[in-house]
């Protein structure tokens, strides 16, 4: 049996991670670059990022496995950020076209890799919390089901960065006396090194990163930590809004599920996990498991057909998902799941 050999690429606002794996699911070798969420950084800068990281993926490959190169990659997956509307998609894909270099490929979002690659296939939802916040359910059928992911502007909500702005936004209140000043206005202060709340304004008129006040909200969760209540309050509204997010996507694929029922629907079991920097704070994921818990009884109590839910850790990661698409695009009739 010929081995074949996938390049999983997952982009994002932040960073670009690409893997080179088998047709075995082994990862061979794996490689990182800057940013590829076209958006963020431009549709050629990503598209340049996303063949630097794979360039370092097949490095990485070939010190072990001499005989992987570009000639050997089967298929190329693509999970990037911001691709979800088509008008962004086809921005990307004259590009990618150019980094695969004739061999096949496909183009997905970083949440349908991140999908993909924690359920091998098949059906769940997975949350995403980073910098950014997105709900992806995914069901039987191959449906999808997105909630949230509007961007910093329209939604993210619970992310890091909606974290981030409501330290700003507490911290500028008890400047200027809408609320009493709180402990966590000095701590976002000295964290990003300004003299005070004027000086806070001219500094992120110069540096609008979003990884800048996503960056807070590792403070903000020391804060909750050390017993500052309005950081208790963020870290526990984040969390609320995060299983809201979830109970949104579940509550659409049971309508869904009723719609294609005959009679009575049976009553569904949801598998999730949990994907993002936000989650690895233990404190905040154990919170929002209790709100997921409270989220679905509400979803039991409308007599919706629900079974039970239960948390998994993804089988696989977002990187390795984009190339499990590659091998599932190629080989249709036989499905990972």
């Amino acid at each position: 049996m010929i081995m074949r050999y996938f390049l999983g690429i997952d982009g994002g606002g932040t960073k670009t991670r690409a893997v080179v794996i088998d047709d075995t699911l082994q990862v061979l070798g794996s490689g990182v670059a800057g940013a590829s969420n076209h958006n963020t950084v431009g549709a050629d800068v990503a598209a340049r990022h996303c063949a630097d990281a794979a360039q370092l993926a097949l490095a990485d490959a070939a010190r072990i496995h001499s005989n992987i190169n570009r000639n050997v990659i089967a298929g190329w997956g693509f999970g990037l950020a911001g691709v979800r509307r088509e008008s962004d998609a086809f921005l990307m894909r004259g590009r990618l076209n150019n980094v695969c270099r004739g061999v096949p490929w496909v183009l997905e979002t970083d949440a349908v890799a991140a999908h993909f690659g924690a359920f091998n296939g098949g059906p769940g939802i997975v949350q995403i919390a980073g910098t950014g916040a997105i709900c992806l359910g995914v069901d039987e059928k191959g449906e999808r089901f997105y909630t949230d992911g509007w961007g910093p502007l329209l939604g993210d909500e619970g992310s890091a960065y909606w974290i981030g702005q409501q330290a700003l936004r507490i911290a500028c209140r008890g400047a200027d006396g809408r609320s009493p000043r709180s402990q966590l206005t000095g701590a976002v202060l000295g964290a990003l090194g300004a003299p005070d709340c004027n000086g806070l304004v001219v500094l992120l008129q110069k540096d609008t990163a979003r990884e800048t006040v996503a960056g807070l909200a590792r403070l903000v969760f020391d804060a909750a930590m050390g017993g500052v209540p309005e950081a208790i309050e963020i870290r526990e509204e984040a969390t609320l809004l995060l299983s809201r997010s979830i109970a949104a996507t579940a509550r659409r694929m049971l309508v869904r599920h009723q719609e294609r029922s005959i009679g009575a629907a049976k009553p569904l079991s949801f598998s999730l996990t949990l994907l993002g920097g936000l989650f690895e704070d233990d404190y905040f994921k154990a919170s929002l498991a209790f709100q997921i818990g409270e989220r679905f009884v509400e979803m039991k109590n409308e007599f919706l057909p629900l079974d039970n839910w239960r948390i998994l850790k993804p089988q696989f990661d977002a990187a390795c998902g984009a190339a499990m698409l590659a091998m599932a695009r190629e080989n249709p009739e036989d499905p990972l799941r």
